[in-house]
């Protein structure tokens, strides 16, 4: 004789094979069985809770103690406005490494520069290779010899006062040693500094901005410097992406100075830095080239112009303790 299944909600029919059973299959007997226990013996299920939103499981976590932080989504383009500039050429000021914090860094240098830059060279913006800050002291050991400011706050709240004061826009990406404090459970720190300053961030170890139809692509590599100054930069070139691949590329973190011109049609640099060669790089046998660049450039509907000039302004020797 056929049966009709006990649970409720189920319509299922069977023949059943002992005289005491009720269900149609075993994972409906033990589904009513968990509704009797849970409800106190009423029958029914209790009701299924609503799903947390992001945000409530985000505070939840941090209640618990975690430090929680989203990553952003790569590759986001920036555009520059053009009509801040006369014509279709465009000068571009490129810095990076500061690593403010550090007893090595060239603050005065890099106020020097800056100001040439604006005032002198009459760039229409400024672009931010990565490392504005030295990070925490966990980057490497003997770091706590080579700092003056070691914490999250004390490098945020410095590099907010001693950066340069410009009425350009400045594009800043963060490098290796920024986003170290992520990694201790700290926060974006080169995020919170553009917020301050009113810098554009385009986020961590990349970033894009557009001139017009010229593409610039910003880079802070996680890695050292290869003996050959262009090795690192043609083997990056060749790893871009067809679709996405930049006119002029431009990579921080090395503290060197290089230029490759039209590979794979890219116009490829290494960025100076603005810090000294510290003790942990002397050991590495890496020396540290100070100072910044100028990038001249048109721009057609096709992309960039065949005319470019570059302008690299060097320092022979560091101030020391210049901070």
């Amino acid at each position: 004789m056929a049966l009709t299944c006990a649970l409720p909600g189920c319509d299922n029919t069977f023949e059943p094979t002992r005289s005491t059973q009720k269900f149609c299959s075993q994972q409906h007997a033990r589904r009513a069985s968990n509704a009797v226990r849970y409800s106190g013996g009423g029958g029914a299920m209790p009701a299924t809770p609503p799903p947390l939103t992001e945000a409530e499981i985000v505070a939840l976590a941090e209640k618990a103690g975690y430090a929680i932080f989203k990553p952003e989504i790569a590759g986001e383009v920036v555009e520059f406005d053009t009509s801040r500039i006369k014509g279709k050429r465009v000068r571009v000021a490129f810095v990076s490494d500061t690593h403010f914090g550090s007893r090595y860094q060239q603050r005065t240098l890099l106020r020097h520069f800056m100001r040439y830059a604006e005032k002198e060279a009459k760039v229409d913006a400024f672009i931010h290779g990565g490392d504005m800050t030295d990070g925490p002291l966990e980057m490497h050991k003997g770091m706590i010899h080579e700092q003056f400011l070691s914490t999250y706050d004390a490098q945020r709240e410095y590099a907010i006062k001693e950066f340069p004061e410009i009425t350009k826009p400045l594009y800043v990406i963060s490098g290796n040693h920024d986003e170290s404090f992520l990694k201790n459970a700290g926060g974006d720190i080169v995020r919170d500094i553009a917020r301050e300053r009113g810098f554009n961030y385009l986020g961590r170890s990349q970033g894009y901005v557009r001139f017009g139809e010229v593409l610039i692509q910003v880079e802070h590599p996680h890695d050292g410097i290869s003996y050959a100054l262009s090795y690192k930069l043609q083997r990056r070139i060749e790893s871009l992406a067809p679709e996405r691949k930049p006119h002029i590329y431009a990579l921080g973190n090395y503290h060197k100075a290089c230029y490759l011109g039209l590979w794979r049609n890219v116009e490829g640099f290494i960025l100076p830095s603005y810090q000294a060669q510290t003790p942990f790089l002397a050991s590495k046998g890496v020396a540290s080239y100070i100072g910044g660049l100028i990038v001249e450039f048109g721009y057609n509907a096709k992309g960039i112009a065949p005319s470019l000039k570059q302008e690299w302004v060097l320092e022979r020797e560091p101030i020391s303790e210049d901070y």
